[in-house]
């Protein structure tokens, strides 16, 4: 069985998660990367034959076809466990991470990175790294846009810019991540991105990090998110001798100059886990030359520079594992019951729907986004038959329920799990929504809102129990609201 999945992986037919054999004693395998010693990056048919090999010899590894591109490439889910991968259910009473690596074609250094990682973690004898694989589930998306990385490419295949269509998810890369978002619900996700040209003084760190943005993102996940950036990405990616400060923000010293991108962009990577209830992480690392490394200044677009924007994603890789060994269990439990703190907010009617607007400014500019805020908002949204028509496939994704109306069309309340998500994709407000419905207004609570019973965890919902639980939540819950001001930037997007 392992030959002929080999087999379909190296021609990119693979269709499902199958475990491995007992490893072989042999060297593990090289990325072409490294044969190459940092030359050039690993070619599309040396990632698959090297994605085929680790499946074929580690049981901790699966190596999985979930998606196609439009050309007819092969999107990868691995996932990594000890002594095997953790199921769909086991992942759900676990800590669950989700590592999606070079969304942007010509950012390559996080797609090695990732590659590196989980050969490593496939046949690594540490016994730390052991124990966190038996506990928690890792989950990777090595080449997340392979039609723009073999073209070299910010887009897919049709120009298209995947970090910019998590919401409305139009391109078929988008729609893999958001059903693996839907069927796995990690706990964390790291989005790995590559920067440059830099410039200098002002913005040139070897490491940038950002949480999810985004004032409707439910604040313990907002909070975790921004803690781990801070309080733990930069100081151990700087422990590891990487300059490292928040992206989008132009700095001298520790004086915030002026934001030149990082918003709250509803259909960005990290802003959008956020929403569907995951610590969403943007890293975004360096193309330009380290002015204090000899062998880079030397040859700036050499294998020491490739080398570099490698090993500074791996260390923020190690940094996250390490996290997530310390904090894993908090974060989990955040991520379970940020679902129904949003219900009872959808319930309630009780806290704005933002459609800009974010967690905070800070700059001596003060150029962030200014908010706009609906309050309060509908108890639902309705659809007609085409429009339901249109929006089907992105709310299924998304997890969002409906009810059917008598013409076709759907009725959507907003008293669910993904709440977060319902108004940005459904009110013609939203800067990304997908279809332009009628809002739907009567008291919290009123029947006339609609119930829809949450088929997605095992709480009680869809009863009198659950709908008095969301809204003793919704009760406890105190909503930030930092208000900034100027103009939307406009320079650099993530």
């Amino acid at each position: 069985m392992k030959s002929a999945l080999r087999l379909l992986l190296i021609a990119g037919m693979g269709l499902a998660l199958v475990p491995s054999p007992v490893a072989a004693q042999e060297p593990p395998p090289q990325t072409g990367f490294e044969q190459r010693n940092g030359a050039s990056w690993t070619t599309h048919d040396e990632e698959l034959a090297f994605l085929a090999t680790i499946d074929d010899r580690s049981e901790r590894v699966t190596v999985g076809v979930i998606g196609e591109t439009a050309l007819g490439r092969p999107l990868h889910l691995v996932a990594v466990g000890n002594p095997a991968p953790h199921s769909i259910e086991a992942s759900q009473s676990q800590p669950t991470t989700l590592i999606t690596c070079t969304q942007h074609g010509n950012e390559p250094a996080g797609r090695e990175a990732c590659l590196k990682t989980i050969r490593d973690l496939a046949f690594t004898t540490d016994p730390v790294l052991v124990e966190q694989l038996s506990t928690q589930t890792l989950l990777f998306i090595p080449t997340a846009n392979p039609d723009g990385r073999a073209a070299n490419s910010r887009g897919n295949s049709r120009g298209t810019d995947i970090n910019r269509d998590h919401l409305p998810l139009r391109t078929e890369e988008a729609q893999t991540i958001a059903r693996i978002v839907r069927d796995w619900k990690p706990d964390m996700a790291l989005d790995l991105h590559e920067y440059g040209p830099g410039t200098p003084l002002l913005y040139d760190d070897e490491v940038l990090y950002l949480w999810p943005r985004n004032l409707n993102v439910d604040k313990q996940i907002h909070d975790l998110a921004r803690s781990f950036a801070i309080d733990h990405l930069a100081p151990c990616s700087e422990a590891a001798g990487y300059t490292a400060d928040e992206y989008g923000r132009d700095a001298l010293g520790d004086f915030d100059v002026q934001q030149t991108a990082g918003d709250h962009d509803d259909a960005i990577m990290r802003n959008t886990m956020g929403l569907r209830h995951t610590l969403g992480i943007l890293v975004e690392t360096a193309v330009t030359t380290n002015p204090t490394n000899t062998e880079e200044v030397m040859d700036p677009t050499g294998p020491g520079t490739n080398r570099r924007r490698v090993a500074s994603h791996r260390t923020v890789l190690d940094c996250t594992f390490e996290f997530l060994r310390e904090r894993g269990t908090e974060i989990m439990t955040a991520s379970a019951t940020a679902p129904l703190r949003k219900q009872g907010e959808g319930l309630a009617q009780n806290v704005p729907v933002y459609f800009s607007g974010q967690d905070e400014d800070g700059t001596l500019a003060g150029n962030a986004p200014q908010e706009n805020a609906l309050f309060p908002p509908p108890c639902a949204y309705v659809l007609t038959a085409d429009q339901a028509d249109a929006a089907r496939a992105a709310l299924e994704l998304h997890g969002i329920q409906a009810l059917e109306t008598e013409n076709g069309g759907l009725h959507i309340p907003m008293g669910q799990n993904a709440e977060p998500v319902i108004a940005l994709l459904l009110d013609g407000r939203g800067s990304r929504d997908l279809v332009q419905g009628t809002a739907f207004n009567a008291p919290p609570f009123d029947v006339a809102c609609g119930w829809v019973p949450d088929r997605s965890n095992t709480a009680e919902t869809g009863t009198a129990a659950g709908l008095a639980i969301a809204a003793a939540l919704s009760a406890l819950i105190v909503r930030r609201r930092r208000t900034g001001g100027g103009s939307p930037p406009s320079v650099e997007q993530e």
